[in-house]
Formats: C-alpha cells, sequence, structure tokens
C-alpha cells in the first residue's frame, strides 16, 4: 500500500512538474507573440495560450479585447489624421493665392510719397505677409510629405556636391550672424539614392536651424563608410535640455528661445519627413564638452555602391 501511495504521488509530482514546465513555455510563447503583435499593430492578430489553462486563457482573451479596441482607436485616429492634413492642405492652397496678391499689391505701393513712418508700417506689413505666405507653404509641404501617397523622384546623386552648393548660398548670411564657420565636405564624391530638391531643402532647414542655435561656432562635417554616409552640422548653443532637443522635430515645437525668433517650428519636421522618404534617418545629439553644450544634427543615409 504505501508503495501505490508512493507511486501516486511520484506520478503527481511528476504531472505537475510537466504541467508547470509546460505552462511556463506557453507563457513565454505568448509573451513573444504579444511583443511582435505590439511592434505590428496592423496585422489583426490575436495572442494564444499554447497548453490549455483556464485563468491563462481569461488574461490572454482580455488582452485580445484590449488589442482589438487599441487596433479601433489607432484606425479611427488615422482617419482623423488624415481629414485634417487634407483640410491644412486645402486652405493652404487656398490662402497662397491672396497672399501673393496682398504682397504683389504692397510692392506696387509708390513708397516716395510716403513719408517716414508710413514706409516703416508699409515694411513691417510686408514682413508680416511673407511671414505668413512661409507658414502657409510649410503647412502645405507638412500636408503633402505626410500623406501616405506622397512619392519622391529618386536617382543617383552626390551628396557631398549638394552639401557643398547649399552651404556656399547660406555661407554669408552665417559669417553675418558672426559664427565661426568650418566645413569639411571631401571632394570625391559619394553617391546616394535621393532626391535633389528634397536634399537641398534638408540642409537648407537644417543650415537656418544652425543660424538660430548657434552662439559663436558652427560646422558642416561630411563622412562615410561603405553602408552610409553621414552629415553633421554642430554649433554651440544656450540649450540646456535634452529633451528640449529631442523635441525639436515635434510639430510647432516651441519650447525653447530660438525657436521665438522666428521660427514655424515646421522646418525641422519637413526636413525629417524628407530624409524618411529617402530611407534616411535624422537626428539630434546634445552633449557637453569644453565647458559649452554642443548641439548635433546627423543626417544619415544609405551610400550606393559604385
Amino acid at each position: 500500500m504505501v508503495y501505490i501511495l508512493l507511486a501516486v504521488a511520484c506520478a503527481a509530482a511528476v504531472y505537475f512538474c510537466m504541467r508547470f514546465v509546460l505552462l511556463k513555455r506557453a507563457v513565454r510563447l505568448a509573451a513573444g507573440e504579444l511583443r511582435e503583435i505590439t511592434g505590428e499593430l496592423e496585422e489583426n492578430r490575436v495572442v494564444k495560450m499554447a497548453v490549455p489553462q483556464k485563468e491563462l486563457e481569461e488574461l490572454l482573451a482580455e488582452i485580445n479585447r484590449n488589442l482589438t479596441e487599441i487596433r479601433k482607436a489607432r484606425i479611427r485616429y488615422g482617419k482623423k489624421e488624415r481629414e485634417l492634413l487634407n483640410q491644412i492642405e486645402n486652405i493652404s492652397h487656398d490662402l497662397r493665392t491672396p497672399l501673393t496678391a496682398i504682397i504683389g499689391f504692397l510692392d506696387l505701393i509708390d513708397r516716395d510719397s510716403l513719408d517716414f513712418e508710413d514706409r516703416e508700417s508699409l515694411e513691417v506689413v510686408k514682413k508680416k505677409a511673407l511671414a505668413l505666405k512661409k507658414l502657409t507653404a510649410q503647412f502645405y509641404d507638412l500636408s503633402r510629405l505626410t500623406a501616405e501617397d506622397y512619392r519622391l523622384k529618386l536617382q543617383k546623386m552626390d551628396i557631398g556636391r549638394i552639401l557643398r552648393e547649399t552651404v556656399i548660398d547660406s555661407y554669408q548670411e552665417l559669417k553675418l550672424k558672426n559664427l565661426d564657420v568650418s566645413v569639411e565636405i571631401p571632394d570625391i564624391p559619394f553617391f546616394v539614392r535621393g532626391d535633389e530638391e528634397a536634399l537641398e531643402r534638408i540642409f537648407q532647414n537644417l543650415l537656418q536651424n544652425a543660424g538660430r542655435y548657434a552662439l559663436s561656432t558652427f560646422s558642416v562635417c561630411l563622412t562615410a563608410d561603405q553602408d552610409k554616409v553621414l552629415v553633421q552640422l554642430k554649433n554651440d548653443t544656450d540649450m540646456l535640455d535634452k529633451q528640449d532637443a529631442e523635441s525639436l522635430f515635434e510639430r510647432f515645437y516651441t519650447g525653447d528661445r530660438a525657436r521665438k525668433q522666428g521660427s514655424t517650428g515646421l522646418g525641422l519636421p519637413i526636413a525629417k519627413h524628407l530624409a524618411e522618404a529617402m530611407e534616411g534617418n535624422l537626428y539630434v545629439r546634445l552633449t557637453a564638452e569644453e565647458s559649452k553644450n554642443w548641439l548635433s544634427l546627423y543626417l544619415e543615409i544609405p551610400r550606393l555602391k559604385i
């Protein structure tokens, strides 16, 4: 009798041990599935339990219910976002024509017939009109860039040449801000698959950003390895918070001093969208060196094999 009870106890211990191992493995597999599903919410997948267990199955059923609600909310958000972008695009398009006409009429006014104060007022009005036209154009560009059907014309091109020409165009403006400018762009070509107009736009926006943030020093450097080309724009800054630096790519970000100096907060988000459309990446780093804070913007883009 003792042996029978011992045998039953051993069998039960083996059963529960195997059951525990199987449940542990099932939970691990379910956790892996959940990670995959979270990374690809667009796919209509659910988490399954490999081994039957009532309580855990109830938990997974609740998780799957929440995943379904998250997908529905994401679809609703995407629809609202597209509708908003379409409205922004339409409004921006409708505003550009009258703004162009207003600026044209301002140019036709005979300034010689005005006294000094009236001429000053006229210049202020024109400046505000031009700023509004720029903002409208950026709204329009951003709405088009974030649309799913937007496509760039990608082809083989020398990114070093485009960067060099854009820096030359902006060089005098940077020097007028009394910046110590340093440029390191090798003469040899570095080919990427990109859109020339988009690359010019990215570099222009990055250089304008440097003109606002730089205190005294600004540098441009292009390097490359076998797989990628890296463009770094670096300047000293009075920015102290890394969170502020990371927020530069948020639309309408105005949380720092430089953003309040005539910037719309759209230039860098537009540049980031353009970089990603060329399978590149645009990111920022805030570092402390030599008793100064340094803001570095990096454009990383795949290099074409020659």
